[in-house]
């Protein structure tokens, strides 16, 4: 049985911790990825606010469009990593991986979209979509089936 359509139709970039699926848990009651959806959720939101409070201590206040630039990719990033890694809990057969893909694919051109309008002013050249179609790349590879596999705290290429 394949991934909910709710949420395969919904994958919503955003600075902020709202969640890119949209109307709340996409598993019916009694569904067991139900309960691993939720736990999952409520994870990621913990790391989102963990993240944000490293960040509060750490980011610059800069004039400078490089490195304003890089702590922008780095923040998307990071939200990227976030939800990408809640969507394993619930990839436990090829044709849910193969729905993964698809949604961390549409999870990527959105974020393109979303940050180009959100932030006109900021120019991403290749840095934004190198960065994330490389995170969508890891998080659909081989030993991602398992939400164990990585950390989204300490991700292979976040500090590039």
């Amino acid at each position: 049985m394949g991934l909910p359509q709710t949420l395969l139709d919904s994958a919503r970039p955003r600075w902020s911790h709202r969640d890119p699926v949209e109307g709340g848990n996409p598993f019916p009651p009694g569904d067991p990825n139900a309960a691993r959806w939720a736990e999952a959720t409520a994870t990621a939101r913990a790391r989102l606010r963990a993240h944000d409070a490293r960040l509060a201590e750490t980011a610059d206040v800069t004039l400078d469009p490089a490195r304003y630039r890089a702590q922008i990719v780095g923040l998307a990033g990071a939200r990227f990593d976030t939800w990408a890694e809640r969507l394993l809990v619930v990839l436990d057969d090829e044709a849910r991986r193969a729905e993964g893909r698809l949604w961390l694919d549409r999870y990527v051109d959105n974020w393109l979209a979303y940050a180009t309008d959100t932030l006109p002013h900021v120019t991403f050249g290749t840095d934004l979509e190198d960065r994330l179609r490389a995170r969508a790349r890891y998080w659909s590879g081989p030993g991602q089936s398992d939400s164990t596999a990585q950390s989204p705290t300490t991700p292979p290429i976040m500090g590039r």
